[in-house]
């Protein structure tokens, strides 16, 4: 059915909660984009970027045709409330975003169209069909329901000449006027990315190859929108992958005698050029961003990072050299990390002298080659998106419990932004540095003062089955009794190394263990075997421990089930608890917990166990 499509609204939801940016508030460039688009195509277009403006919607004076969302992870919760609100009012909304994009059914729970990946072709495509009453089927990149069928269509080619898109037009921003002369401006200068990071899920949106504007194309869009504002920022994910094409470009900033203050993620090697960052500084670079993700070797390795601890470090230097600020991103929590790794990078980190930097938790975003794995390896624990910022814990770890990671993650966060640091950098008269830093502790120090509300879920899911089991065990000098039925160690596979390991740790923590096997064969078959242990080791045990190793499947659920066959006293002293390969750390300390208050000696009693069995687990 034909419906007038004459007045447009974009929308950038806000992130969930604040972070050590909120105060310098830097577009994306996607909505503002599609809304240039369409505003040459003579529609009415206004675009709300909520970090910059949130107005009321309810009174907004702007009655639009058609709504379009833009979202990531993290803003996806505010995309679909402000899906839901539009659609109540009975208008057609489209969700857009890398969120959207690789995961469009969910979309579509509140939205009537999703466009995955780029959507200056299919956007334009939609409204016009929309407006004619036109048939949607053949849209690339568009998902939508046909009755009670989800249609999905294939992906077009991405845009290979970045040129023939137009300059993003600022003055659609709702309250843009208000931000003249102040504030940042982005400008996207290329494309893609030639790596292959395995958390990143841009060469999933946009490709490994870097398609790139020309450099008369950049001028024109900085003269046009960069000299509005006090400070540029070249949203590249990687702005000096062809370092030829950046330095042409600041050779024409410095030719045409701009003044211009910028910013530009870029990688660690960047660093390694001299003539480059000769021309950057003296082009105006004030600060780079970039992606140094850990100090391990191997966490370098797993993340597909082809860069090394040495290179970081030379290049933080060789930035400073060059008057370049240095906003480092690490990044924890995976397969390789563990509590002294996250410490050893603060050090460096600090001896580094970074200006400022975020010390970021794994998510395994959607799209991405983690969150397959981590979803085929069922350890995601999280499904709030608004968690997916970076600063939450929402995956099972391998060397930390997701409590633990979280609390790491904040404590290394207040060890580089201190007080004294932020004194430091006052009589160096680095004033915004020192205001970033200042920024920084205040919101570790609201964030400490009100524990958010998943800080406590992730604390209650560790401590909750320890609680619980204590009461059962003997106080005061008396050594507790752990029970392990013989049996069990056969009905899955634990192999030498876990299972000498746990029976070490339970006596590192001052545990005696028993264990009882079956005097004669039980015919009838090991649960039953497993079933009369734990009756002899009431009588021996203070609790019995039920180990159960992954990949038993209906044997595990039937191990779990029996509390329910025996007696209140038996189920209350009864703890089923499963291992594998990356949930063992994480079940120690939650056994550990039951005979030790303190989280930190249990770590140690782990480690330590660790070294004496050698290897990982």
């Amino acid at each position: 059915m034909a419906r007038p499509m004459n007045k447009i609204l974009f929308i950038e939801p806000r992130a969930p909660q604040e972070h050590i940016f909120s105060r310098v508030a830097i577009p994306r460039l996607g909505s503002l984009l599609l809304g240039t688009i369409l505003q040459r195509q003579g529609l009415e277009v206004k675009v709300i970027i909520e970090e910059m403006f949130a107005p009321d919607y309810a009174s907004l004076d702007f009655k639009p045709d058609l709504v379009c969302i833009s979202s990531i992870s993290s803003t996806a919760p505010r995309a679909y409330e402000l899906a839901d609100f539009y659609r109540d009012q009975g208008l057609p909304v489209v969700l857009g975003g890398a969120h959207a994009s690789f995961l469009p059914r969910e979309g579509l729970e509140h939205a009537d169209y999703v466009i995955c990946g780029e959507g200056e072709g299919a956007l334009p495509e939609l409204v016009s069909a929309l407006e004619s009453g036109g048939d949607v089927s053949g849209i690339q990149n568009l998902c939508f329901r046909r009755g009670d069928t989800i249609q999905q269509n294939p992906w077009r080619p991405l845009v290979e000449d970045l040129d023939v898109l137009p300059i993003p037009n600022y003055g659609l921003i709702h309250g843009w006027k208000a931000k003249r002369g102040k504030g940042v401006v982005s400008i996207a200068t290329s494309r893609g990315c030639p790596f292959n990071c395995s958390f990143c899920s841009v060469i999933i949106l946009f490709g490994r190859k870097h398609r790139v504007n020309s450099v008369d194309r950049v001028m024109a869009e900085i003269r046009q929108n960069g000299l509005q504002a006090n400070h540029i920022f070249f949203c590249d994910d990687n702005f000096t992958a062809n370092r030829a094409r950046t330095k042409e470009l600041c050779e024409r900033i410095i030719e045409a005698g701009l003044k211009l203050e910028w910013s530009a993620q870029v990688r660690v090697e960047a660093a390694k050029d001299p003539e480059l960052l000769d021309l950057m500084a003296k082009s105006g670079c004030f600060a780079v961003f970039v992606g140094l993700e850990s100090i391990n070797p191997a966490t370098l390795k797993a993340y597909n990072k082809s860069q090394t601890v040495e290179g970081i470090k030379e290049g933080v230097v060789n930035f400073h050299r060059h008057g370049i600020k240095v906003h480092g991103m690490f990044v924890f929590g995976s397969e390789e990390d563990h509590y002294q790794v996250i410490r050893d990078t603060v050090k460096v980190s600090r001896q580094m002298d970074l200006d400022s930097l975020q010390y970021l938790i794994l998510t395994p975003m959607p799209g991405t080659v983690c969150y397959k794995e981590m979803e085929a390896q069922n350890r995601i624990i999280c499904r709030d998106w608004s968690q997916y910022d970076g600063h939450h814990t929402v995956f099972q770890p391998r060397q930390f419990t997701p409590y633990e990671l979280q609390m790491e993650t904040n404590r290394a966060h207040k060890k580089f932004y201190s007080w004294p640091s932020v004194v430091k950098r006052l009589l160096a008269r680095d004033l915004f540095f020192a205001y970033i830093r200042a920024y920084a502790r205040i919101l570790l120090w609201k964030s400490n003062s009100r524990k958010t509300q998943y800080f406590r879920q992730l604390k209650e899911r560790l401590f909750v089955q320890a609680r619980r089991l204590r009461q059962h065990l003997p106080g005061g000098n008396e050594v507790p009794r752990v029970g392990i039925p013989a049996d069990i160690w056969n009905l899955g596979p634990w192999e030498k190394a876990p299972r000498e390991f746990l029976l070490r740790f339970l006596r590192r923590l001052g545990v005696e263990v028993v264990q009882e096997g079956c005097d004669v064969k039980c015919d009838a078959g090991p649960l039953a075997a497993v079933k009369g242990e734990i009756a002899k080791l009431q009588e021996k045990a203070d609790l019995v421990l039920l180990p159960l190793w992954q990949g038993l499947g209906d044997a595990a659920q039937k191990i779990k089930d029996l509390p329910q066959e025996l007696a209140q006293e038996t189920m209350a002293r009864l703890m089923a608890l499963e291992f594998s390969p990356v949930s063992f750390y994480t079940a120690c300390m939650e056994l550990g917990l039951c005979f030790k208050k303190r989280l930190k000696r249990i770590r140690r009693i782990y480690f330590k166990t660790l070294a004496e069995v050698g290897g990982q687990i």
